[in-house]
């Protein structure tokens, strides 16, 4: 039965990102998308892992694949570093979320059950930590996907990136508010 599921999803994930990409699923700590290969990785977090769950790791893929450029990724990536990497990523993530919600309306009740799911799997490691004390960028990124559980305050310094980060529309964007962020870290370090 689940293995039937994960070929249903795996033809939904092929549909809903247009193109033919190839679906796998490892053992690895969180789902990803290669833009050059075109390959959508959905990790093996548990035995059975919740529909919703399932739909949020490929909703979220798939919007990498109909949105993420292949081309600039790597290269903005590699000029600056692996620390900028997860800037980008953060940022691109925000993005790539509200237009894969907006495609598929539907998506949005599993977006919320599954960040659910992993907030009370522990899988931002969030549980016993102080939220406001992380940096930054840790807190837009748990903001956007379990701020609804976490409640993540922002000065109002904080406010304009939050603000920026609500009218992302291009990959420009996303690049020019990770370059910005990137740099208030490095300059506060």
């Amino acid at each position: 039965m689940i293995s039937i599921q994960k070929s249903n999803k795996d033809v939904l994930a092929k549909l809903m990102a247009m193109e033919n990409i190839t679906v796998i699923h490892k053992n690895v700590p969180t789902a990803y998308f290669d833009v050059k290969s075109r390959t959508l990785c959905c990790p093996i977090l548990k035995e059975e892992m919740s529909s919703e769950l399932y739909d949020l790791f490929t909703g979220h893929e798939v919007s990498h694949a109909l949105n993420t450029p292949a081309e600039g990724w790597h290269d903005k990536v590699s000029e600056k570093g692996s620390l900028y990497k997860g800037y980008l990523n953060v940022i691109e993530d925000v993005r790539i979320e509200k237009m894969i919600k907006a495609k598929y309306p539907g998506l949005r009740k599993s977006f919320y059950t599954g960040y659910n799911e992993l907030a009370n799997m522990n899988f931002f490691g969030t549980q016993g930590k102080n939220l406001q004390e992380l940096n930054l960028i840790d807190r837009i990124n748990l903001s956007y996907k379990i701020g609804s559980f976490a409640q993540i305050e922002f000065s109002k310094e904080e406010e304009v990136y939050i603000n920026r980060c609500d009218k992302l529309e291009t990959f420009e964007d996303v690049m020019k508010l990770a370059d910005d962020l990137f740099e208030k870290q490095q300059n506060e370090t």
